[in-house]
């Protein structure tokens, strides 16, 4: 995984405990996110209290709903961890459940 390359971090409610194809089914949810943004990302994160619970492939091609300007059908596929965060607690403070962040910004926010 490259410094440069975007993630796009999706926070959850819940889900610390589930295997990795219901937290795929979970995350695949309406987002809301700039529509010209999304086209630079590849891997998801997922976070669930503070802590990222699993990394995914974002899919090539997702669903864009025109009238809500929220994506869709995310075709999330594991990752197995190739961004290295899953397990870490991070101090990423933002009301916004879906935002999209450089990899690089996240070495900052790392707590454990």
């Amino acid at each position: 995984m490259d410094r440069a390359d975007k993630l796009l971090i999706l926070k959850l409610n819940e889900g610390d405990n589930l295997p990795i194809d219901r937290l795929a089914q979970l995350a695949d949810g309406h987002w809301k996110v700039n529509a010209v943004k999304i086209q630079s990302v590849k891997l998801v994160i997922v976070l669930v209290h503070k802590k990222v619970v699993g990394d995914f492939y974002l899919a090539d091609n997702v669903t864009l709903e025109l009238n809500t300007g929220r994506i869709t059908n995310l075709g999330l596929r594991d990752a197995k961890n190739v961004s290295g965060l899953v397990g870490k607690i991070l101090n990423y403070r933002t009301a916004n459940p879906a935002t999209i962040k450089k990899f690089s910004d996240l070495n900052g926010l790392i707590v454990k």
